[in-house]
Order: structure tokens, then sequence, then C-alpha cells
């Protein structure tokens, strides 16, 4: 089972911000001071020139010898800037764009420095470290989650299709048959290792009821995957395209939206495919796609989770795509 799977109701919409920064790292190499690397984690599509990699890395037997560990340093090719600072015996080297703000670039190192401290300073400081470079390999996590960010999952639909269902059902938790109306928003932080991904991942479910759906267009800010959840009836299917019309196809026209046909296991509900045909009909791309879903049987926890996975890589390959553009 997922860690990190707290949900925190959230009654204040100004206490609701998410920062979303565009990635233009090329790399981050953590490595010892005689050069050889601990952690190298790459995050864009150039081939690695090993050749140039290795040459500089020769070069900073001079060049640490001049900072401080509180320093951060910079030199630069004609196509990287190159950052370093060094930790103890350890350096940590990241490789930007040229034009890469330098400011967001210090904080994020401070990030990975502090994170780097806080996992395994105690054991390069007491000299316990043996030289198994294997126990730094899940730190990759952590470079993601600071450098990519979490990855926002908001789920949306009128009051009663089963919004708040689903997200216990993503995360495992116990289902309540009794329907509750969520105030505003629950936020459910969710651990990424049973999606497959290293970033944390934050479901946002809103608030159905017609008092709170003024606040939807604020809240979806930021969202990398909307679940538009649907209780397979007519009524609310047709309800549910103004959703798309006057808020996802406005204001969210790139965001991924995937259709959720919730309570398949009623009668007389609609199906998927019908469903689909139906929000299909509005411009988008990738054009909606419909599943069906029966959020209060356990036995469905699989299919959500598989959807998110093939969401997550959608998403992922469309922003990696979108940074090398630039």
């Amino acid at each position: 089972m997922a860690k990190d799977r707290d949900i925190i109701n959230l009654n204040k919409t100004e206490s609701i911000i998410l920062n979303r920064v565009k990635n233009m790292i090329e790399y981050v190499n953590i490595l010892t001071r005689d050069g050889k690397s601990l952690l190298f984690r790459n995050y864009g599509d150039t081939e690695i020139d090993r050749d140039l990699l290795a040459g500089f890395l020769s070069a900073f037997s001079g060049f640490i010898k001049e900072i401080s560990q509180s320093d951060i340093r910079s030199t630069q090719t004609e196509d990287f800037k190159y950052y370093y600072t060094i930790l103890n015996d350890i350096i940590i080297v990241v490789c930007t764009d040229l034009d890469e703000k330098e400011d967001q670039v210090y904080s994020k190192i401070n990030m990975i420095k502090g994170k780097f401290i806080e996992k395994y300073g105690k054991l390069l400081e007491d000299g316990s470290w043996a030289g198994n470079r294997s126990i730094f390999a899940d730190f990759q996590k952590e470079l993601d989650n600071i450098l990519l960010g979490q990855i926002k999952v908001s789920i949306i639909g009128f009051g009663g299709v089963g919004k708040t269902t689903l997200l216990h059902l993503i995360c495992g938790k116990d289902i309540n048959l009794e329907y509750v109306p969520t105030i505003t928003a629950d936020i459910a932080s969710y651990d990424g290792e049973e999606l497959d991904v290293h970033r944390k991942i934050v479901f946002w479910d809103f608030a159905g009821q017609s008092n709170f759906r003024s606040l939807w267009q604020s809240l979806l800010d930021g969202t990398d995957i909307a679940l538009l959840v649907l209780d397979s009836t007519f009524e609310n299917l047709n309800s549910s395209k103004e959703i798309i019309n006057d808020i996802l196809d406005k204001y969210y026209k790139n965001t991924l939206v995937i259709g959720i046909a919730n309570k398949q296991d009623l009668p007389h509900r609609l199906t998927p495919e019908f469903c689909e045909k139906i929000l299909s009909s509005t411009e988008r791309h990738p054009p909606i796609k419909v599943y069906g879903m029966v959020a209060i049987n356990p036995n469905y926890r699989e299919k959500i989770l598989g959807l998110l996975r093939d969401a997550i890589k959608q998403v992922e390959a469309k922003n990696k795509k979108s940074n090398n553009s630039k």
C-alpha cells in the first residue's frame, strides 16, 4: 500500500496555492570529490556528451578549493550552464539551459542540499559511509519532487456522483456508503510508487454543490489531469457538458480530461461508450475518453490506478516535448 494518503479538508480558498515551475534542468549529478558519481538524473532529451562531462568533472579538483560549503558557483559552455556546490566530500552539479533564471536555480540547489543533508548528513559526517553508492538511489524521488513538482489531479463533477468515493478508492481508504457533501475541496497527498512515478501526486476533490461551483475555475489552476466524474444518468451527462463548455474548454483546453462513468452497477445506467460519444462532441485534443467505474467496489481500484498511470505518462511525455521545443 502506498504512503502519504492523508486527506485534508480546506475551508478557505485563499489558503489553496500551487506554484507551477517549468522545468529547464538538463541533469543533476551528485558525485564525490574524486569524481565518482553517486547519482545521475537526466531530465532533458539532449544526449549527454560523456567526454565533455568527464573533462568538466576532472576540473572540479581546482574549482572546489575556491569555494565554501555555503557557496554556489557556475560556469558555462556554448550550450549549457553548470552550477556546482559542495557538501563535505560531496559535489552537487546542476546543468541547465543558458536562459534559466539564476535565482530559481539557486533555490532548487539549496532545496536539494537541504534534503540531501536531511537524508544522508549524519551518515557522511560520522564517517560511517563505507563507499556504497547504491544507498543514494532512492534520492532520485526527492530530486523529481524538487525539480518537477507534484502532479495535480483534479476530481470534478456535480454533487452525489461519487467523487469522494473515487478518491477513497484511489487512496485505498475505507469507502463510506453514506453521502457526505464535500466542503470547498478535499486534498489528498499520495506517494506515486503505486503509479510508477517518483513524484508525489496531489488529488483535489471539488465540492459539487451549486454554491461552490463558482470556485471551480480557480481551483483547477495548475491541474495536470482532470477526472470528470459522471453518475451515468442522462440528466447528469447533459449537465456535465456545461462543465466542459463553460470551464474546461474555455480556460483549460490543454489539460488532459478523462471521463469516469461511475455507478455502472445501477440499473438504467448509460454505457461509457454512449457517454464518450456525447462528451466528445466538444472540440478537444485529445478527445475525452470515458471509462466505466463502480467506485464503491474495491475490485475497481486497479482499473482506476491503471488509467492514472497511462494519463501521467501522457502528461509527462507532453511536458517533456513542450520543454524541448523551447
